[in-house]
Order: structure tokens, then C-alpha cells, then sequence
């Protein structure tokens, strides 16, 4: 039997709350590709999203963090939520997405086709899978609950937001929950989804998970 991989766990130790908040609509959610590290910009309306977003966490409390994957469509999205708060944003490398190798800038559809394998294994036990000349999940992990404790940190008893992609909040997600890597596949971010932690008694407690009533109305 495969063992199974888990997640560094992410320790509820420095702020009051953790936001977790995917950035806006890019070209190539839909239909849907292999985006990850390449420097897409918000799409008109991913900016609406963005900007509707931080109308919707500006009465988050005592926020002293945002912290954002430093590719521009996360930084955007971050700077929007921050100038509610009067913050600035904070770059973290740990936050950047999932860099799918091969597979970067191609569609679902075609590396099917090409890698059907491969393919395969990354969407039936994605803690296993190989892309190649990419990230492992347990890679991007392991960067991401870094930068997720560094910016849990610089909150100081106060909210932490942190903006990123929907491969990094899966797996901070799963860090939380204490959820095997296997797991990558049951949840989901919409764009602009809002997923809310807070501790009790030294544990996370799930305020919510993708959040996104305020972008459909």
C-alpha cells in the first residue's frame, strides 16, 4: 500500500484570523488550462471581482497582513484588499502557483491527448503525480505553509490575508485540516473565493471555505 503524504502542518501560532483569497478571473480559467507560474493579468472582469472583493473584506478585523504570490494577478487583487486597510502588500515566493512544467500554458483538453498518463495520475492520486519538468504537490506544499507561517507570523494577533492561486489554497487547506495531499481534488476556489480560519484551542477552526456569494450577486 502507497504511503500517504501529507502536508507540513500549519500551526495556528500569531494571528487572530487567516484569509485565504484567490485572486480574480485571468484568461484561461475558462476553458480551462495549465496557467501556473506564467504572469497573466485580471481580465476586466477578474478587476470587478477584485474590486467587490475588498468592498466585501474591508470590515475584516485588525488586519496587519496581506500577503500576496507575487505574480501580478495576485499582487492586483492584494493591492485592491489592502487599500481598504491602509497595508501594503507583501510579496511572498512561497505563494506563487503550481509551475506545471510541460504543461504550462496548454489546455486540459490537449495534454490529455499528449501525456494521457501522466494526465491521468495527476487527476487520480495528484500526491503521486509527476509532471514533467514541474512542481510536485508536495513541493508546493511545503513553500506554501513556509509562507503561510511567515505571514501568520507578521500578523502578531491580528487577520492575516493571503492572496494566491487555487493549487496553493488546496494545499493550505489540506495543511489545516491535517488532510493527506490525495485530497488535493475535494476542494475548490472560485476566483475571488474567501476561506476564513480562526483558532480555538490551538487548533484551526473552519469559518469558511470558498466563499464567493459576494462576486454572484
Amino acid at each position: 500500500m502507497t504511503a500517504l503524504v501529507f502536508p507540513p502542518a500549519l500551526s495556528p501560532h500569531g494571528a487572530s484570523r487567516l484569509v485565504l483569497v484567490r485572486h480574480g478571473e485571468v484568461p484561461g480559467i475558462k476553458p480551462p488550462s495549465f496557467r501556473g507560474t506564467q504572469d497573466l493579468p485580471l481580465t476586466d472582469r477578474g478587476r470587478e471581482q477584485a474590486a467587490v472583493t475588498a468592498h466585501y473584506l474591508a470590515s475584516a478585523p485588525d488586519v496587519k497582513v496581506v500577503a500576496s504570490s507575487p505574480l501580478s494577478r495576485c499582487v492586483e487583487t492584494a493591492r485592491a484588499i489592502a487599500d481598504h486597510h491602509g497595508e501594503t502588500v507583501f510579496p511572498m515566493a512561497g505563494l506563487t502557483d503550481f509551475n506545471y512544467g510541460d504543461w504550462q500554458g496548454h489546455s486540459h483538453k490537449d495534454i490529455a491527448a499528449a501525456y494521457p498518463q501522466d494526465y491521468d495520475a495527476w487527476m487520480q492520486t495528484p500526491d503521486l503525480a509527476r509532471i514533467p519538468n514541474g512542481d510536485t504537490l508536495e513541493t508546493v506544499a511545503r513553500r506554501a505553509v513556509g509562507a503561510a507561517h511567515e505571514a501568520l507570523a507578521q500578523a502578531e494577533n491580528g487577520t492575516a490575508i493571503v492572496v494566491t492561486h487555487d493549487s496553493v489554497i488546496r494545499t493550505l487547506i489540506l495543511a489545516i485540516l491535517r488532510l493527506p495531499l490525495r485530497n488535493y481534488w475535494k476542494f475548490t476556489s472560485d476566483p475571488c473565493g474567501v476561506s476564513i480560519f480562526t483558532p480555538r484551542y490551538g487548533e484551526w477552526s473552519v469559518e469558511r471555505i470558498n466563499e464567493s456569494i459576494h462576486i454572484r450577486k
